[in-house]
């Protein structure tokens, strides 16, 4: 499920107070999210972004510190973590870890802004990314790896929801296809594994930073830029010009191996169900208002799924200019 914890506002001003930011002019609740209760804060020092978190580890909050650093240190566009005097890069406060980063500058693009030139740069700099992480020494398993996934189904499956039911039969046949359709010998690093639009801050026409990387893992690449593809691509159907362009980015900088390509259809199904169930888990199902949980159809990703089942590797691979 959703989770948001109600935090006191005597509790941003500890915050404030430990991270040396003066005095708190204005707490904003930000609803996006599934998994974490955020704010923007404003104060004497600036506008900072707060994340308070129940659910993430101290290895997966040190993890995503020592991560950020190394981008921080490649130059790579991503969100600047501030840390508190003491050993660790967080905060215990309230039953769980706060972290806090500077406010990114930039807006983030609706679908309506999606052209082919803004899926090149957004390839382009995937394609980066993956490059910086290859010296990144930091390893991190995938949280929502095919068990984890699988066990969501078997869960769903019991539910007294006949839609939810029958859901959760079919995504576990796709799931199944999707493992069977990747290589598992494609080239591994650290990933992001979330890059929807609202992770992706833009300055006029060119990407400003990636952000939210508390998902971020040791998985395939090849993962990655299916998990992008998915989420920028797609609006009732593949747009075929944003798929290839996205590509036609991506490669400019890291060409794909011939074990990539072959896995990539994999990939794309896996994150279709990943996304589909958990959406299901921490949406659908979820009793929190929109006041507190920015709401998200599961049906948009089954759709994909579906598209995606419809059309087997040798559509993927034309759909998308390979």
């Amino acid at each position: 499920m959703a989770v948001y914890t109600t935090l006191p506002p005597e509790a941003f001003t500890h915050v404030a107070d430990a991270y040396g930011l003066g005095a708190v002019r204005s707490i904003t609740p930000i609803p996006q999210g599934s998994i974490n209760t955020n704010h923007r804060l404003e104060t004497d020092a600036g506008r900072v972004f707060v994340r308070h978190t129940t659910v993430r580890s101290s290895d997966d909050l040190r993890f995503e510190a020592s991560l950020l650093e190394h981008l921080a240190r490649a130059r790579f566009p991503a969100p600047v973590l501030l840390v508190p005097p003491g050993a660790t890069p967080f905060l215990d406060l309230h039953g769980g870890r706060i972290s806090v980063f500077r406010w990114l500058s930039g807006e983030e693009f609706t679908r309506d802004r999606l052209t082919p030139d803004v899926l090149e740069r957004l390839g382009a700099e995937l394609g980066k990314l993956h490059q910086v992480t290859q010296s990144f020494s930091g390893t991190r398993a995938n949280p929502y790896g095919q068990g984890v996934v699988k066990g969501w189904l078997d869960r769903l499956a019991q539910r007294p929801e006949p839609e939810l039911v029958s859901v959760a039969a079919e995504l576990e046949g796709l799931l199944a296809r999707a493992e069977h359709e990747r290589q598992g010998l494609e080239p591994r690093g650290v990933i992001h594994a979330d890059l929807f639009l609202d992770n992706v801050k833009w300055l006029a026409d060119r990407v400003g930073a990636f952000f939210d990387f508390e998902m971020a893992c040791v998985e395939a690449y090849t993962l990655d830029v299916a998990i992008t593809l998915n989420a920028w691509c797609f609006e009732g159907t593949y747009q075929p010009e944003l798929c290839q362009a996205l590509l036609r980015g991506y490669q400019d900088v890291r060409p794909l191996a011939d074990v990539e390509k072959r896995a990539l259809y994999g990939h794309a199904l896996y994150g279709a169900v990943r996304f589909t169930t958990s959406r299901i888990r921490d949406y659908h199902l979820s009793p929190l208002g929109a006041d507190k949980l920015a709401p998200k159809d599961f049906r948009t990703y089954l759709a994909r799924a579906r598209a995606l089942d419809g059309m087997g590797p040798a559509g993927l691979q034309a759909l998308v200019g390979l």
